[in-house]
């Protein structure tokens, strides 16, 4: 059976986590889902097992190339939202 998550787990794991970007995530529901979705096809797609808060935290610590919502604006170091 096939586990979906949830935005709900997503920001449980971004509360718990001290991060610079991490209350920002919390709050945006877009970033959760995309977190949520993106887990479920890792998970899918490469068998490759990686708890959610691993995964998460990878999110994070590579947010700079991924850009838009999820990066800190380079000028003025704030993060986006």
């Amino acid at each position: 059976m096939l586990n979906i998550t949830t935005i709900e787990e997503i920001a449980a794991i971004l509360a718990s986590l001290d991060h610079q970007l991490a209350p920002n995530w919390m709050h945006n529901d877009l970033i959760k889902k995309t977190l949520a979705s993106s887990y479920d096809y890792w998970l899918e797609d490469t068998n490759i097992q990686m708890t959610l808060t691993d995964f998460v935290i990878q999110y994070l610590e590579h947010a700079e190339y991924l850009g838009g919502i999820f990066s800190l604006d380079s000028e003025t170091n704030d993060p986006s939202c």
